[in-house]
């Protein structure tokens, strides 16, 4: 039982705690919002309600886009096809169970589907698991259900699409892979997963013929996507520290490839460079976090464990510039919007900074309504989910 336990902390109520541990008794959880020099100046251009959100669970379940449609979903089990231009619902569908029948039924949401890992968008297909243990793949033009399956755990995360397959990293350790177009199970592999990890898994990456996931355990392997064989397989950080919470070393955030090189955060270990093809270690720079950096041609820019956003340099990973205004705020990954990056906070404001000085040139509020999964950027827009299952979309 202690594992079960263990295993239901979530990624943001970890993250407080270890802030809270390294911080001294004189210093506050997190930052207090400061004036800025403000060259950004957002307005809410629309919202739409989703559903109930995520409620007080952490969750990854971010939107995405495609042909001027926006696909969202809330942990209750609605997933909505959205207008990107005015915020029209165009078609939704509810997953969650049937609720029992009662007088008093009329007036109760019923149980929830729970879903959790996605949502996925592929040929047309949209893929959403549920901490149930169940995947969907869903027409994206209608919301119709093409197959509904059963697999064997949690789906915490993302799956991943590519070359047929769908690729789901559960949260028992366990990598699914299955075929995208019926669900049915294509190969498996296990992994040890510790007693004390994050809330999560990783969601896996898919290039050159490879399946590429980091592990709870430090580790990150390259398996064959045709037959699941290991192509590679290492250690990017070991465990270290006296207490349980120092020595976890989950890889939570998404392995990210660019050209023949693979990049990887680990929670308490370093963000680290590999060639894609062997593994080699091409560089290790001493940053943590759960958060999946964004890589560009030249730059990485991170969110680490600490709120603190960071500008790297992609070749080496030099740090080139860090701001720290925002520590404890549990920062979401950036997006990139032409000369600014956006990033969003548990309290639910949503910031910008000046991509080449990393300054604060903007905010805008949103009532106290957290949020925990990234801004989406959309043509002129930034959509921002919340936890209360609102999509806003901002202008600037």
């Amino acid at each position: 039982m202690k594992s079960l336990t263990w295993r239901t902390l979530t990624s943001a109520a970890v993250a407080v705690a270890f802030l809270a541990a390294c911080s001294s008794t004189d210093e506050p959880d997190f930052a207090e919002l400061g004036p800025i020099d403000e060259q950004v100046s957002p307005r809410v251009q629309w919202s739409t309600n989703l559903g109930h959100g995520s409620d007080e669970f952490f969750s990854r379940l971010s939107p995405t886009y495609a042909d001027g449609i926006i696909y969202a979903a809330d942990r209750h089990g609605r997933v909505s096809a959205v207008n990107a231009e005015n915020g029209r619902r165009m078609w939704q569908t509810d997953l969650s169970p049937d609720k029992p029948f009662s007088l008093t039924s009329v007036f109760r949401k019923g149980p929830p589907a729970r879903l959790s890992g996605g949502i996925t968008l592929a040929n047309g297909v949209l893929y959403v698991g549920t901490e149930n243990g169940q995947m969907y793949a869903l027409d994206a033009a209608t919301g119709d259900i093409n197959w509904e399956v059963n697999v064997p755990g949690e789906v915490v995360s993302a799956p991943a699409y590519g070359e047929g397959f769908l690729i789901a990293h559960l949260g028992n350790g366990l990598l699914y892979a299955m075929d995208a177009s019926n669900g049915e199970e294509r190969w498996r592999h296990e992994e040890e997963v510790p007693t004390l990890s994050l809330r999560g898994t990783s969601s896996p990456a898919i290039a050159s013929g490879g399946v590429i996931m980091g592990s709870n355990n430090g580790r990150a392997a390259v398996l064959i996507l045709e037959s699941g064989q290991i192509a590679w397989d290492e250690r990017i950080t070991a465990p270290s520290g006296s207490t349980d919470l120092q020595r976890m070393v989950d890889i939570d955030a998404t392995p990210v490839v660019r050209g023949d090189t693979l990049y990887l955060l680990s929670f308490n270990g370093e963000l680290v460079a590999l060639q894609l093809r062997s593994g080699d270690v091409l560089w290790r720079r001493d940053y943590q976090g759960y958060r999946t950096p964004q890589v560009t041609a030249s730059r990485i820019y991170l969110t680490n464990s600490r709120s603190h956003v960071l500008e790297l340099d992609r070749i080496n990973g030099n740090e080139r510039w860090r701001n720290n205004a925002l520590y404890g705020r549990s920062l979401t990954e950036v997006a990139i919007h032409g000369n600014y990056l956006i990033s969003a906070d548990r309290f639910g404001v949503v910031h910008w900074l000046d991509r080449e000085s990393g300054r604060l040139v903007g905010r805008h509020e949103l009532r106290k309504d957290g949020i925990q999964v990234a801004p989406l950027v959309v043509d002129d827009k930034v959509i921002i989910q919340t936890n209360k299952g609102r999509l806003i979309a901002l202008s600037i």
